[in-house]
């Protein structure tokens, strides 16, 4: 395990945002096609040693929070033991974000490998309508899933990406679901890249007030009163907590605290930015850790002030390439 050194206990920018969360994509290729996605076909990119050393180095630069993302990253048969690796590094939380497909199968072993919480990508419960979002895929398995993370002693939380087409079918599916499994759901703004920007997201002003009008409430929930928050600014609707994360339209970079590093070893300060250090070649150079880390603080302090969605090339990258 790799000690804390020296008094900054983040990486940060020119603009004094201290980067403490990182996500890390473990593959790019996914056993869904949902339709505002589009997986990219799976490359060989970073080993699991590079993996583990890449985050162990982010460790010691004072990052806490370490998400695995892909893809989806329970289609690598070695994810249990991969997760266990991640966990012995010391980080104060380890999370996942999954469809949730194969939690059935690795939930238990993935808490017992040290996962502390869990977001499970669910876009809809109807199985026809979710059918149509994932590419043919039955929502079944997916609420098993979410039961499964729950008895593992998992914190969950649930995803939704809600499109203009049936956004009011979908809220009202998720937050039947979220009472019956008493869990936080999450609205995501729908990210304009590959599938996605040929998609229509839902307005996120009628879909507040869809819920307004059709359970009531719609109070402020103070910050911190839920585990792991993250950017989302989370609203009571009929004693479900319902986030809602609005990076295009009402966006957070001024308090933007996240690096993403995908499975292809580049390591990305702005989700929106095409511009991104090759941390792999660094590593595959035998570059010495302190070197590897001044070249990590260098590309992070040029970090932009605000995101560049809606740049034209965003349409040819597919979200499953660095995790969302």
């Amino acid at each position: 395990m790799v000690v804390m050194n020296g008094p900054e206990k983040g990486v940060a920018d020119d603009f004094g945002r201290l980067h403490t969360y990182l996500r890390l994509s473990v593959t790019d290729a996914c056993n869904y096609r949902c339709v505002y996605c589009g997986p990219a076909a799976a490359h060989v990119g970073l080993s699991t040693d590079q993996m583990v050393d890449l985050c162990s180095i982010f460790y010691s630069m004072g990052i806490k929070v370490l998400r695995i993302t892909g893809g989806e990253p329970t289609v690598r048969s070695d994810i249990v033991t991969l997760t266990s690796r991640l966990a012995d590094i010391g980080f104060d939380r380890l999370s996942m974000t999954t469809n949730g497909e194969y939690l059935c199968r690795y939930a238990m072993d993935l808490k017992k490998a040290g996962l502390d919480s869990i977001n499970i990508s669910l876009d809809a419960t109807e199985d026809s309508l979710y059918e149509s979002l994932t590419g043919g895929f039955h929502v079944r398995a997916v609420l098993d899933g979410l039961q499964a993370a729950l008895d593992a002693g998992l914190l969950v939380k649930l995803n939704c990406v809600p499109l203009a087409s049936c956004f009011e079918r979908q809220a009202v599916q998720l937050m039947e679901v979220a009472a019956a499994y008493k869990v936080p759901v999450r609205f995501i703004e729908l990210m304009p890249f590959g599938n996605g920007a040929r998609c229509t997201g839902a307005s996120f002003p009628l879909l507040q007030q869809f819920l307004e009008d059709r359970f009531g409430g719609g109070q402020l929930i103070p910050e911190g009163m839920i585990s792991g928050c993250g950017p989302a600014i989370y609203r009571n609707y009929a004693g479900v907590s319902v986030g809602f994360i609005t990076a295009i339209s009402d966006c957070f970079c001024d308090r933007c605290n996240r690096l993403r590093l995908t499975a292809r070893g580049r390591l990305k300060s702005c989700l929106y930015s095409n511009k991104y250090l090759d941390v792999q070649a660094l590593v595959t150079q035998g570059l010495p850790q302190v070197d590897i880390e001044k070249r990590i603080r260098e590309f992070v302090a040029k970090k932009p002030a605000r995101h560049g969605a809606g740049r034209k090339d965003m349409a040819e990258e597919p979200l499953s390439t660095f995790g969302g």
